[in-house]
């Protein structure tokens, strides 16, 4: 039997940054079985609090989210912060100097603030959709960051071809800085210190609520949603995501994100 199901936001639960409401319906019914739901995503916490409020998990005790990639495991209530694996400022700085190579905004985010370096107006427009507290950098350097708790650091541009041939050309530096790289929304490369990734968040709450990781689903749509789509008793991919990805699933939704597709395992494998 199911006990804990992680879903991916973007492109996988909501639809214009919102969760519809035959997601929300499915949800409650899962809770009502006693299968916690808990976001995992990219974003920060500070970003979800809306979404949060939507699925009822908003400020609740024994509500959890996974934020930043699995770099941060809150428990809801009181903004609660169970676990937190960031990037340091070593590994920041160089991959930032790194960027200056390439023809990408770049976006760092600290716990409680996202820092926009080479902005772009799609990018911001995106943020303030998002409601992310960012401010516009008009430095090309982050020493200001030194000190502070980094989540992660992210290349955007909406051109997945040129981020991988971004992250083939950086390799070597990637091993060398301990860092691991996925992507998401198909703009972003992401770069996450070694070892943090969703498949680390689920294998760790679910350590912590004592549940059997076999007892798990994990449903996304992108490759930052690889490793707890592995990690987990069922892997769901959603039908937008790519086909190597899929063939990685346990099981392929019919439908689309905006489509019901979180409502769809919900109602297959729960209800």
């Amino acid at each position: 039997m199911y006990k804990l199901i992680l879903s991916d936001l973007d492109e996988t639960l909501l639809v214009n940054h919102h969760v519809p409401i035959e997601n929300v319906q499915a949800i409650k019914k899962a809770r009502e079985k006693g299968i916690k739901f808990v976001p995992a995503t990219g974003r920060a916490f500070n970003m979800i609090p809306q979404i949060l409020d939507e699925i009822d998990a908003y400020d609740k005790e024994g509500e959890f989210s996974i934020c930043f990639n699995g770099a941060l495991i809150v428990e809801n209530k009181d903004n609660r912060i169970l676990n937190f694996n960031g990037i340091s400022f070593e590994q920041t700085n160089k991959l930032f100097k790194l960027s200056k190579n390439y023809d990408v905004c770049v976006l760092i985010f600290t716990m409680d603030m996202c820092y926009i370096y080479n902005a772009n107006s799609d990018e911001v427009e995106r943020k303030t959709a998002q409601k992310a507290p960012f401010k516009v950098m008009e430095v090309d350097n982050i020493d200001f960051l030194k000190g502070d708790k980094i989540a992660k650091i992210l290349y955007e541009k909406k051109d997945v071809v040129y981020l991988k041939s971004i992250e083939n050309d950086l390799q070597k530096d990637i091993e060398k800085l301990k860092v691991c790289a996925s992507y998401s929304s198909n703009r972003y490369l992401e770069f996450n210190t070694l070892g943090i990734d969703k498949g680390f968040g689920l294998r760790w709450l679910a350590n912590y609520l004592d549940i059997d990781t076999e007892d798990t689903i994990a449903i996304g749509d992108n490759y930052n949603d690889e490793k707890m789509i592995q990690a987990a008793g069922l892997g769901v991919c959603v039908t937008c995501a790519a086909d190597d990805l899929k063939a990685q699933a346990d099981y392929v939704t019919k439908h689309d994100y905006d489509q019901g597709a979180v409502k769809e395992v919900i109602e297959k494998y729960v209800l």
